[in-house]
């Protein structure tokens, strides 16, 4: 056999085998399987489960549990005896693709096997698994889907009974629920597909004919619209032909008065080009004297800046020297007063040092003088001996006559002696104690002494802290005077600076005024000759109902008088009552050549005395400027109001923006007091450095009358106000100057006062803290003062031991006066008896006795007065060193604030020098100030009168623009009349208009044709005739052309959606009708194979629309008539049913099929033509049939048979050939020709038939 694969055979799907675990009546895992690629049969007796393993596989594909027969997943879970509560039911299919090599013999795709498997559990949940990972329905099913299965229909299934339901299907569905046999053959076809985009095209097809339909009945009735409209028109045309004739006279008078205004507009503009020259020749001389003002003014402010400058740093400096001068004082004192403590101690310990240096001086001398004397008295005493020798000898000459002068003298002296002794003794105590009371004494009155000097001093001190505390607080008094002249010096001044501010912006408001004024003045002097005229021809009665200038017929606060000249241009206007004044009044100028005027008619405006009357109630209550007009006469407010209509009056730009753009119409137009305008449209004008003003004339009340004697008397008034104003400002500025002269004199007073309080306050407390350091030296020496109680105790002592020596010496000398005087007399008597050289010896002697005692007495005395003087050398000692102690600490004090003094000079010196240099720039600065003050005002003078020059020209270039905008917007109005009424004609008539020559124009009146414009005028208001008649009637026809326009937009959008609703239709027709001939032909040549000679045939029911009525299904078996497939017998159902789902199957194949028992209604012998079909015929699907009848399964390539044990079913697998005669010989003559197919080698070939399957 050929084992090569078959002529372009192609992949198929096959089911290789199938495992159920637990799944209805199986129990445990049981395989089914495996399938032939091409004829597996099922078998097994009734009841033994066969249906389950169609319903397994359909478990598998997704089917619900309803669909199965059951109610719930749970139920499809086995429970026997043997086996109950199970929790969970598994079924896999195995899958994989195959190419057919022959019609045994397959290869299989490799890596395309898979196994899509669904578990059931207890609590009704399923899973699905596609080779053991878990998914989801749509992936198994789009993964079957994807492999060629159909599962929207289920053909590859044909389950026992349906069979026959395919041939009785009806020829069409009833209901959109039910299928027939169209929907089942377009479904299979394919054309289903077309049946949405068919009825949403119908849909669509059917809603444009409505839409169509609709505006075929609004074109009909457009159309009767506009043929009602003819006859109105045809009676307007003859009122168009006088409206020709009226533009056309409209039309010459337009050109007429657009030549006039253009003359005007030449005129002004050659007064603009000289004002202009001029105005240019002033700037430039403006722009020259401003670059030096501002040259001197940027000089000024510099100067200014400096001398502002150099006033701080004077100031400043000032204040740094007050505080040096106030630290200045405190050093001074506090020096002063150290060196006067110093200059105490250094006296003090001067005088010490003097007592010290003449103690020890003094000890020094005592004690050497001690020895001396001792020395002199030893001297005397070695002389004494010899010298009395010498008296002895000489007395010795006279022994006799002195022997008992002398032994009364020795005996005499033997008995004074002790008396001398005693009283030498006595004397040198006496002088002890004399000297060591005299120095206590001394150092107390010293004490006294300093404590006297101290209490002076300390008087002065205190009288000096008085006067200057006295003088500090009357300056203080004078201080808080100072300080009010100042502060009201000050005030004088800021009122002063405030008055020349407020006078300067009143000047520049007067200034501004009269500056308006002239401008009004000016542009009243231009228009004077017109105005002039008319009211001359309104005062002689040539002209009546001339009312004049619109500005001159009312008032307006001077608050509004920017905002009403700025907003409202009409109020040049001139004011006349009817359309014939104003018309006269024209010709009157055009005659005189005057120029041109616009005119306001009065009975023109009577339609706006209902809006005039209205009750407003503007935003956020801000006043219309109509509101603000003092007029008297209502026919001329008719007039303003025209002239202002609903305009508001805005306090700034930001309120006016917030309401002309807040959305309300009405208050769309909106202007500010400083002229900037909102216009209706949203546009922004006006405002600038210069806004216009003196429109309209100023004042509380409505003027009287408009002439011009009451502006001339305003501009007078104005100029005389502005002039008052300059003479107050000039004061002002005296009287500013005035008083910033006094408040710097009083505030150099107050400085001056501020700066010596401090100080006088410094010296009086310098002088206190002296006092107090006075007052704690008196405790000291009071102190001092008083006596030592052990020192007094001591001089009182010392008086008592003086006072008891000398009176102890008193009584020693009366004691010893008689032997004193016996001693005299005795050495007279002998000095007498020897002689004079006796008596010179004697002298000799005495003397030399007389030395000895009185240098041993005063060698004693020096003995006690060095003794004393050697304790009062130790006190001053200590003294001097407590007060050469202080003189040094005071001195350190003194040197450390001579330091700090001494740089304080210097820092003051350096202030002070500052100071002085800072007062001469200063003084320099403000002469240098003043000079370039004058200069600068000087020239501000210069430049104010060169500006007025300016403002003079600029405002008449501003009055002739106004008036060449006014003449220009004239002219421009003519022309656009002239265009309008030309295009009005032209629209007319359909002809171009043709200028005329200004020959013709000379030609013209303008009074006749004004008057046979007001004749035509009147003609057609007699005539009454609806003039939107033709207007109607050309909306009508343009409403008409649109409608029918519409129309066939609505018809060609129909048609073409109908073309592709009719491809559509045609497609699927063509589609369907194609793949419908091929099945019937198919299903013909199937029948009569089937049946053997009989014939089988799909009609349609209606062949003209085969999708209106459906298809029918009819059969004529063998060897009978043609019978409807109602009338068939169930054999016969089942014969048609399998012909058509054979060459569906030939039409468009399906890799498997599933029938359950499909032979079931078949005689014997049908059977076995079903059997060897599909044995011999279906070589491209695999086949799964349930089969009872053996004619059929023995044709099986594989037989599955299923039986059921205990209640549980089982299941084996067979191939039939292997049993049948020389079927073992075969399959060995086989073995080695081929590898045989997968599915088929999966078979045990030695595998026993079960007996039950047998004994079936």
């Amino acid at each position: 056999m050929d084992s090569s694969p078959q002529k372009n055979a192609k992949p198929r799907l096959v089911i290789t085998e199938m495992i159920l675990d637990n799944f209805k009546s199986y129990a445990g895992p049981q395989r089914i399987g495996p399938f032939h690629k091409s004829f597996s049969s099922v078998v097994g007796p009734n009841g033994s489960g066969k249906s389950n393993v169609i319903d397994a596989m359909l478990f598998v594909f997704g089917k619900r549990a309803k669909q199965l027969r059951l109610n719930k997943v749970s139920e499809l879970i086995h429970n026997s005896t043997h086996h109950r509560d199970l929790e969970i039911a598994k079924v896999s299919v195995f899958f994989q693709e195959i190419i057919d090599l022959d019609e045994e013999t397959c290869e299989v795709v490799p890596n395309s096997q898979f196994a899509v498997s669904r578990t059931a559990h207890r609590s009704n949940k399923s899973d699905y698994y596609i080779n053991d990972k878990k998914s989801n329905f749509k992936e198994v099913t789009d993964l079957l889907k994807g492999k060629g299965i159909d599962l929207d229909n289920n053909r590859f299934l044909i389950l026992q009974g349906e069979v026959e339901q395919i041939s009785m299907m009806k020829p069409k569905a009833q209901t959109e629920h039910d299928t027939g046999l169209l929907e089942y053959l377009e479904d299979i076809i394919g054309t289903d597909k077309y049946i949405p985009m068919l009825e949403e095209g119908s849909k669509n097809l059917e809603e444009l004919n409505e839409r169509r339909q609709g505006m075929v009945q609004r074109v009909k009735i457009a159309e009767r619209e506009r043929d009602g409209l003819e006859a109105e028109k045809t009676a307007a045309e003859a009122y168009i032909d006088k409206e020709i004739e009226c533009l056309e006279a409209q039309s010459v008078l337009a050109q007429l008065f657009s030549r006039d205004a253009k003359i005007n507009v030449d005129k002004i503009q050659g007064n603009i080009s000289t004002l202009e020259e001029k105005l240019a020749h002033e700037k430039t001389k403006c722009a020259e004297y401003t670059a030096g003002l501002e040259v001197h003014e940027a000089k000024y402010n510099s100067v200014s800046k400096e001398y502002t400058g150099i006033q701080k740093e004077l100031e400043t400096a000032s204040s740094d020297f007050k505080e040096f001068e106030r630290k200045d004082i405190k050093y001074r004192e506090d020096i002063k007063h150290i060196k006067s403590k110093l200059k105490k101690l250094e006296d003090k310990a001067s005088k010490d040092a003097n007592k010290l240096a003449a103690a020890e001086t003094e000890i020094a001398t005592l004690e050497a003088a001690g020895p001396h004397l001792r020395a002199q008295a030893e001297q005397a005493a070695a002389q004494l001996p010899p010298a009395e020798e010498v008296l002895e000898g000489m007395l010795d000459g006279i022994k006799g006559e002195v022997e008992g002068l002398r032994s009364q003298l020795r005996d005499v002296r033997g008995e004074l002696e002790p008396w001398e002794r005693e009283m030498t003794e006595v004397r040198g105590r006496i002088e002890v104690a004399t000297s060591e009371r005299d120095l206590l004494k001394k150092r107390q009155e010293e004490a006294v002494v300093r404590l006297s000097d101290a209490k002076v001093e300390l008087k002065a001190a205190t009288e000096t802290a008085n006067n200057k505390s006295r003088q500090a607080a009357d300056m203080e008094s004078q201080l808080n005077k100072l300080r009010t002249q100042a502060e009201k010096t000050a005030a004088r001044e800021t009122a002063a600076s405030s008055e020349v501010e407020r006078l300067e912006s009143s000047t520049r408001d007067v200034r501004g005024r009269a500056e308006q004024r002239r401008a009004a003045a000016s542009q009243r002097a231009s228009a004077s000759n017109v105005v002039s005229a008319l009211m001359e021809a309104r005062a002689s009665g040539a002209i009546e109902g001339i009312h004049g200038r619109l500005g001159d017929l009312g008032a307006i606060d001077a608050k509004f008088d920017i905002a009403a000249s700025t907003a409202c241009p009409a109020l040049d206007y001139i004011v006349v009552d009817t359309t014939s004044a104003a018309q006269r009044c024209v010709e009157l100028l055009r005659k005189r050549q005057l120029g041109v005027a616009t005119f306001l008619i009065l009975e023109k405006q009577a339609h706006l005395t209902p809006a005039l009357k209205e009750k407003v109630s503007p935003p956020e209550g801000i006043p219309r400027l109509f509101d603000l007009v003092r007029c008297n006469d209502d026919r001329i407010r008719l007039a303003f109001y025209f002239a202002m209509r609903d305009t508001l009056v805005a306090g700034d730009l930001e309120q006016a923006s917030r309401i002309a753009y807040s959305g309300e119409k009405r208050w769309r137009r909106v202007v500010t007091v400083k002229g900037e305008m909102i216009n209706e449209n949203g546009t922004m004008s006006g405002g600038g450095s210069q806004p216009r003003g003196g429109r309209l004339r100023l004042g509380n009340a409505a003027p009287k009358v408009a002439d011009a004697s009451e502006a001339a008397a305003e501009l007078r008034d104005a100029e005389k106000e502005l002039e008052s104003a300059a003479i107050a400002l000039k004061q002002a500025r005296a009287a500013l100057s005035e008083a910033i002269a006094e408040a710097k004199a009083a505030r150099l007073a107050l400085d001056d006062v501020e700066t010596a309080i401090p100080k006088l306050r410094m010296e009086a407390q310098a002088a206190l803290d002296r006092a107090a350091d006075l007052q704690e030296r008196m405790t000291e020496l009071e102190v001092a003062t008083t006596v030592d109680p052990e020192e007094a105790a001591r001089v009182k002592s010392l008086d008592a031991e003086i006072a008891k020596d000398e009176k102890e010496l008193s009584s020693l000398k009366n004691k010893s006066e008689g032997l004193t005087r016996r001693a005299g007399q005795l050495e007279e008597a002998i000095s007498n008896a020897g002689g004079e050289k006796v008596k010179r010896q004697k002298a000799l002697v005495a003397k030399l006795q007389e030395d000895i005692a009185a240098a041993e007495g005063e060698a004693t005395k020096k003995e006690v007065q060095a003794a004393a003087a050697v304790k009062q050398v130790e006190k001053l000692r200590k003294e001097v060193a407590k007060a050469t102690a202080e003189s040094e600490k005071l001195a350190s004090q003194q040197e450390s604030s001579m330091s700090e003094f001494k740089a304080l000079e210097d820092a003051a010196f350096k202030v002070l020098e500052i100071v002085k240099a800072t007062q001469d720039v200063l003084a320099s600065k403000e002469a240098e100030l003043n000079t370039i003050r004058a200069e600068f005002e000087e020239r501000q003078r210069e430049v104010s009168v060169i500006r007025q020059v300016e403002v003079d020209i600029a405002n008449e270039v501003d009055v002739q623009k106004s008036a060449l905008k006014e003449e220009g917007g004239k002219l421009k109005h003519w022309v656009a009349k002239v265009n309008g009424h030309a295009a009005a004609l032209e629209d007319r008539t359909g002809k171009p208009v043709t200028p005329l020559t200004e020959a013709e124009l000379g030609l013209a009146s303008a009074q006749e044709l004004q008057y046979r414009v007001t004749v035509l005028e009147e003609e057609m208001a007699r005539m009454n005739i609806n003039l939107e008649a033709i207007e109607a009637w050309r909306l009508a026809d343009a409403e008409y052309a649109t409608r029918v326009g519409e129309l066939e937009s609505a018809t060609s959008e129909r048609d073409a959606v109908r073309r592709e609703h009719e491809e559509l239709r045609k497609r699927r027709l063509d589609e369907f009708m194609a793949g419908f001939n091929t099945i019937s032909l198919k299903l013909k040549e199937m029948y009569q194979m089937i049946t053997m000679g009989g014939d089988a045939e799909l009609e349609l029911v209606d062949s003209l629309d085969p999708f209106s009525e459906g298809i029918l299904f009819s059969v004529r078996p063998p060897k009978k008539s043609w019978k409807n497939i109602v009338n068939l017998s169930g054999g016969e159902k089942t014969l048609s049913s399998l012909s058509l789902v054979f060459a569906l199957h030939h039409y468009k194949p399906t890799p498997l099929y599933v029938m359950d028992e499909i032979d079931a209604a078949l005689d014997f012998k049908n059977v076995s033509i079903v059997g060897h079909y599909i044995k011999e015929r279906t070589k491209n699907a695999q086949f799964v049939i349930i089969s009872l009848r053996n004619n059929m399964f023995e044709l099986a390539d594989r037989l599955v048979g299923i039986y059921k044990t205990e209640n549980a079913t089982k299941s084996v697998a067979i191939n039939p050939s292997n049993f049948a005669v020389g079927g073992v010989q075969q399959r060995q003559q086989q073995g080695n020709d081929v590898a045989k197919c997968a599915v088929v080698d999966d078979v045990d070939q030695e595998q026993q038939v079960p007996a039950a399957v047998a004994a079936n």
